[in-house]
């Protein structure tokens, strides 16, 4: 489908920003960097080492988001191929033209105003607006759609920003569409194309599975999706407030076709949680069919590389054979080995996991049916088992931790310590989040937690968390951390963040705690602490006695025969 300029447009023009239509050279990690502030990364350099960009001959985009695919093939169902056009934002003025009736743009994060996104433009407190943002704004202030004026819809996980931020006007978006929105996409593109006037904000049906098609078209990193939601209903969360269905594994192998076939080589099984596919009651994992699910994505001829997304630590200690099983199959088609970074000492597999806290009783009050199978009392058990079972095989996984909770105390931050010293020799990367009040959660009402209301516990958790990341990931910059934190510390962030952060930097170099005087305990609940005159921090031994009988980890020696094969 070349478009001519003669032809002056296609009728539907579908589209996101520049960083999020990009697959950072097939490694979703890369893909972070666009939560930091947009003015400490050169445009050149973001745009020659991370936006990479692949165009079909006639100008489409070869690779898009796994949801923008989604509604392509729902809107080919109604609409003809030449009358509907995925594009990259640089490609917009090629695709934008008299005949566009509608821009479709999906979006995950378009105010910065996501976990990573929040995070860390707050700590970094300069360089203006995230990358994500600042990139979105670009395609909304677009020439074309400026000068040609087509109606707008955003979409996606993030477009529930736009409203919270009351920017839709500001923009000149005419619709937000919240939610799955297969049941309802169709006919609110009929709408914008028959120029009718559409709701600021549609809230969409949930769909039934027979509704939800198969992608046309590769998409970014090969995604294909195995399950939808997730049951467990954290309420910090809005996926683990979905109900949670399976799809089935023909379904599945017919969109990894699609990928393979139109030139992708790696395969990302979109889940929240992977160990939850066809589960069985009460979130027993089904060990037959996860293991099944993946033998036949690696058989498939073109898969070079299986990525996983996100995966729950309670399944791993109920039934560890699953690692094993699953580590041969998966590690003879990682991507993280030393030949792709020389950093890497060995190959490993990588998954998201999701810590959240240390404090049982923060757990108990808002992420309950996390342990399940196990009661919630156990949580600081079930995370260092797991995580021990999956070192024991080489997982190293990514963990999402946060501060600022409602209703969190020291004692809660104090537990999470506790946690974190457990973990200090585990192989896996820490990732420290504020808590964000995500629109269609639970505790969607609550206050956006902002960095100068954290205490010097919170701020000594941030810390711990990333010198446990650079000990393990990136030992040879050591001192350069050691001499570069302390003097950003004296040159900016004493006086953008205060003097509770000198104690959580001296950690975070990696001086002695003898030198830092180890008081920063001093004046939390004595219960936690070893005395009033010195604050020195001493984990608590509390052991918590289990409903259901959990299994003891012993260490294993797994058979490494597989990496003959890396």
């Amino acid at each position: 489908m070349l478009v001519d300029k003669e032809i002056d447009g296609v009728k539907i023009v579908l589209t996101s920003s520049s960083s999020e239509m990009s697959d950072y050279g097939n490694d979703p990690f890369k893909a972070f960097i666009a939560a930091f502030p947009s003015g400490i990364i050169p445009r050149k350099k973001l745009k020659n080492e991370f936006f990479i960009n692949y165009d079909n001959p006639d100008g489409t985009a070869k690779f898009a988001q796994y949801g923008l695919r989604k509604v392509e093939s729902l809107l080919l169902s109604r609409f003809s191929k030449e009358e509907v056009a995925v594009v990259h934002p640089d490609n917009l003025d090629k695709f934008v033209g008299k005949r566009t009736k509608v821009v479709g743009i999906t979006t995950m994060d378009p105010m910065g105003l996501a976990y990573v996104s929040t995070t860390y433009s707050s700590i970094f407190g300069f360089g203006g607006e995230s990358i994500n943002s600042y990139e979105f704004k670009k395609v909304i202030n677009h020439p074309s759609i400026k000068k040609y004026q087509p109606k707008i819809i955003v979409g996606g996980s993030g477009a529930w920003q736009i409203d919270e931020a009351g920017y839709i006007d500001k923009y000149g978006i005419d619709s937000i569409v919240l939610g799955e929105a297969e049941k309802n996409i169709v006919e609110i593109f009929e709408k914008a194309v028959k120029g009718e006037k559409l709701e600021k904000v549609i809230k969409c049906t949930r769909p039934e599975p027979s509704e939800i098609p198969l992608i046309v078209h590769p998409a970014l990193y090969g995604v294909v999706e195995i399950t939808r939601g997730c049951g467990r209903n954290c309420k910090f969360c809005s996926p683990t407030m979905r109900h949670k269905y399976s799809f089935p594994l023909d379904w599945i192998m017919k969109e990894v076709e699609v990928n393979i076939k139109q030139g992708a080589d790696m395969i990302f099984t979109n889940t929240e949680d992977m160990f939850l596919y066809k589960s069985k009651e009460n979130f027993i994992p089904n060990r037959e069919e996860v293991v099944k699910l993946y033998s036949t994505i690696a058989k498939y001829p073109g898969v070079k590389y299986i990525q996983l997304s996100h995966a729950s630590l309670a399944p791993v200690v109920y039934d560890p054979k699953l690692i094993e099983e699953l580590t041969p199959i998966l590690m003879e088609k990682t991507r993280w080995t030393p030949a792709y970074n020389k950093d890497y000492k060995n190959p490993f597999i990588t998954v998201e996991v999701g810590i959240e806290t240390g404090s049982v009783r923060l757990m108990e009050k808002y992420m309950r049916g996390k342990a399940l199978p196990y009661d919630i009392k156990n949580w600081q058990e079930i995370v260092t088992q797991a995580i021990g079972i999956m070192n024991d095989y080489d997982w190293y996984p990514l963990a999402t931790i946060m501060t600022g909770l409602p209703d969190e105390t020291e004692a809660d931050t104090i537990q999470t310590l506790e946690l974190l010293d457990k973990l200090k020799d585990a192989k896996m990367f820490f990732t420290p989040i504020l808590f964000i009040p995500l629109k269609d959660c639970m505790l969607s009402k609550e206050r956006r937690v902002e960095l100068k209301f954290l205490n010097e516990l919170q701020w000594d958790f941030i810390a711990t968390c990333w010198k446990n990341n650079i000990n393990f990931w990136m030992p040879r910059v050591k001192r350069k951390v050691l001499f570069g934190s302390i003097f950003a510390y004296l040159a900016y962030y004493r006086w953008k963040h205060g003097p509770k952060m000198w104690n959580p930097v001296l950690k975070l170099s990696g001086l002695n705690e003898t030198f830092i005087g180890r008081r920063i305990f001093k004046g939390c609940d004595y219960r936690y602490c070893s005395s009033e005159r010195d604050g020195e921090f001493k984990p608590s031994l509390k052991q918590y006695e289990p409903t259901e009988k959990m299994p003891k980890r012993k260490r294993v020696k797994p058979k490494k025969s597989w990496r003959a094969h890396i």
